[in-house]
């Protein structure tokens, strides 16, 4: 069998064949005139990664000519933002290597100009140039701040859509490599690797890609016990326990003697709680409680990503794509990061990642009684484990219910299927969300969770136009604020502190003034009030959304590591978690050397060029985003529709309170999903194919 199957792969017709054709348009001779358009664009690339709109000052400009003013002064503006001999080795060094590219794309290929690349390099473009001005500046100052500004812009806009487009272009005609199966990834061109591969992933398709998870995440997890705390999990076990957290402060609770609620998802409450009271009461520790957690977490997680390599191989996906895709959850450390972060995240996660799976399963002509299970699981997973995660299910469900009625004959039994699925799940989640609930007199969660937005909005409206009168000495009072729109913000936000709590990238602060207490009536005013200032000046609304939110899109310079042993241990030992329980992380010589070694090892991967991109939100999204734009243009809807979990993922992102810049968990459903529906969706085999 094994001798058969690589006879079967052997070098495709098709490999020789393109790598011919692709060496001669490579690097074949062209018109001088597309030689020296490529240099030029080349050129204009690397001026916009190297443009710096904040060099440029007075001091500098005047040092050169005094008497410059006006057009002059703009001209050093912009001349001034370039680095100059300082790096002009390297960018030219860089533009010598985007010339091939550039000329390839340009002048080498007959597929130019379509929707699909044009649309997405103009969005990055744009998403660049104002993304570096709300990351510095927390406006659009640095884009379009002045003449010489726009101009900056421009030139760099266009830089970065050439080389988005070009970029697109070569990931655009990798794809349909991997789906023709003609690619630099063939089995065939692996043999020794691809024997290695077949003996462990094919033969033991669940347990070999299991436990070299929880063996490479070993070091992290020794480094972490009892677990990680974050800032939400002493205020969870203390819910558990009955005992005031920052939650119960706030919420107007259906029985002052319950402080149990659900801001957190109270499923995970619950399991957390529990497993903290199991460990107190078998061996009279909370930080052994802490630890049957994090190890029940770290088996699942690895667990999740196992079967979804395992769902891959009967889905025909190649021994080495699944190798990269296990490769992948091995070396990046944040994976081995949130298994042991004690967070409803994780868990939500894994339910995520179970439901995106399933979706692919049983959008299948054949799926079985079990696959129909598994759906279940996830969605009612994703319904429990974290607030609103019912939409998730929603989508899915309908997903595989439109894809099996629209296969027609028999496979339209599924679609019943699904929508039992969903039935199902809604009905447990109605039932504890309106019925259990408040028969234990367990509160709710606020309102404020879903109305981040137009908080941070007038926020902003506020500190920019009416400061004086928030509480700001020496702010502003351009009296755009009427007294009656004072009022109606006052019944809802706490207008007196509300501009000096507003942070442009997180929400929390200005939504921690929400009154609780607000009727209907002073939140319909409210809505007035921000629609009256709307009007305004959008462009305060608009920078305010942006704000909170460019982080998603843009590779942020504020992005750091949140969750570590050293914030761990200071959560850990905040006053409200001391007053009642005992945690502490812990210690020895080899958790001491695993935490050095985890630490240096995070740093090189944040460090590293093109490395570090993988730390960051915004990679994820645009490969989201082109990944999608390729499926369309292809007209393979079917693989688009596996991406509408996801995109259901980033959407609730936008609606959060956090930017992406700083925070990664928001969107680390996609961040574990997104490498299984990639080598799904591109996989050069029927849509229908298993692989026994």
């Amino acid at each position: 069998m094994y001798t058969k199957r690589r006879e079967h792969i052997e070098q495709p017709a098709c490999t020789e064949r393109a790598g011919a054709s692709a060496r001669r348009l490579w690097f074949g001779s062209y018109p001088v005139r597309a030689n020296f358009i490529s240099c030029a664009l080349a050129l204009l690339c690397t001026c916009a990664l190297s443009c710096d709109p904040t060099s440029p000052s007075y001091h500098a400009i005047k040092a050169i000519d005094p008497h410059a003013t006006g057009a002059l002064y703009m001209c050093y503006e912009v001349l001034l933002s370039f680095p100059g001999n300082e790096h002009a080795i390297m960018f030219l060094a860089l533009a010598c290597m985007l010339i091939v590219p550039i000329r390839y794309v340009c002048f080498g290929r007959h597929d130019r100009l379509r929707a699909s690349t044009v649309f997405p390099a103009l969005a990055f473009a744009a998403c660049m140039v104002f993304g570096r001005s709300y990351d510095l500046t927390d406006s659009a100052a640095l884009a379009v701040g002045g003449i010489s500004r726009i101009i900056m812009s421009l030139i760099s806009g266009a830089g970065f859509a050439v080389l988005a487009y070009v970029g697109i272009c070569l990931l655009f005609e990798f794809f349909d490599g991997e789906v023709r199966g003609c690619t630099v990834f063939s089995e065939s061109r692996f043999g020794r690797i691809w024997a290695a591969c077949h003996a462990l992933l094919d033969r033991h398709p669940v347990i070999v890609p299991c436990c070299a998870l929880l063996v490479a995440w070993v070091p992290t997890f020794i480094a972490s016990m009892p677990g990680l705390f974050m800032g939400d999990t002493g205020g969870q076990i203390r819910q558990w326990f009955n005992l005031p957290s920052g939650t119960s402060d706030y919420l107007s609770l259906i029985d002052p003697q319950v402080l149990l609620n659900g801001h957190h998802p109270v499923a995970h409450t619950a399991l957390l709680g529990s497993c903290v009271q199991l460990g107190m009461g078998l061996f009279g520790n909370e930080n052994a409680g802490v630890l049957i957690y994090t190890t029940l977490q770290y088996v699942l997680t690895a667990l999740a990503v196992a079967y979804a390599l395992a769902v891959l191989r009967k889905l025909g996906v190649g021994l080495l794509a699944r190798s990269i895709v296990l490769g992948f959850f091995v070396a990046m450390p944040l994976f081995s990061n949130y298994a042991v972060l004690i967070t409803k995240d994780v868990l939500f996660t894994d339910a995520f990642l179970l439901l995106v799976v399933q979706t692919a399963m049983c959008m299948r002509a054949r799926c079985g009684r079990g696959d129909w299970l598994l759906l279940a699981l996830g969605a009612i997973g994703c319904a429990f484990l974290r607030n609103g995660g019912i939409v998730f299910s929603v989508i899915a469900c309908l997903v595989v219910a439109a894809c099996r009625w629209r296969g027609g004959g028999t496979r339209r039994s599924g679609a019943f299927g699904a929508l039992a699925v969903l039935a199902a799940a809604c009905a447990l989640y109605g039932m504890f969300s309106y019925v259990v609930m408040p028969v234990l007199k367990i509160t709710p969660g606020s309102r404020r969770e879903v109305l981040s937005i137009p908080f941070q909005q007038t926020a902003r409206f506020v500190a920019k136009h009416d400061s004086a009168h928030a509480g700001i000495p020496g702010g502003t009072d351009d009296g755009l604020v009427s007294d009656e729109e004072r009022a109606a913000i006052d019944a809802a936000l706490d207008y007196e502190t509300l501009a000096s709590r507003y942070n442009p990238d997180k929400s929390d602060a200005v939504k921690n003034g929400f009154n609780e207490d607000a009727t209907a009536e002073d939140m319909a005013a409210y809505v007035r009030a921000w629609a009256e200032m709307l009007l305004k000046d959008p462009g305060s609304y608009l920078s305010a959304f942006i704000n909170n939110y460019y982080g998603y899109f843009y590779p942020s310079e504020k992005s750091v590591w949140i969750y570590d042993t050293a914030s761990s241990v200071e959560m850990m030992h905040r006053e409200e978690n001391t007053l009642y329980f005992d945690f502490e992380p812990a210690s020895g010589s080899l958790v001491d050397g695993c935490n050095a070694a985890v630490n240096l090892y995070r740093c090189a991967v944040q460090r590293i060029p093109l490395v570090s991109l993988t730390m960051n939100s915004a990679s994820y999204v645009w490969l989201l985003v082109l990944l999608s734009a390729y499926l369309v243009r292809r007209r393979r809807m079917q693989g688009f529709s596996l991406l509408l979990p996801l995109w259901g993922v980033v959407a609730v992102c936008l609606i959060g309170p956090c930017n992406g810049a700083t925070y990664m968990r928001y969107l680390y459903p996609v961040i574990v999903a997104l490498p299984f529906a990639m080598a799904l969706v591109l996989r050069p085999v029927p849509v229908g194919a298993i692989h026994r």
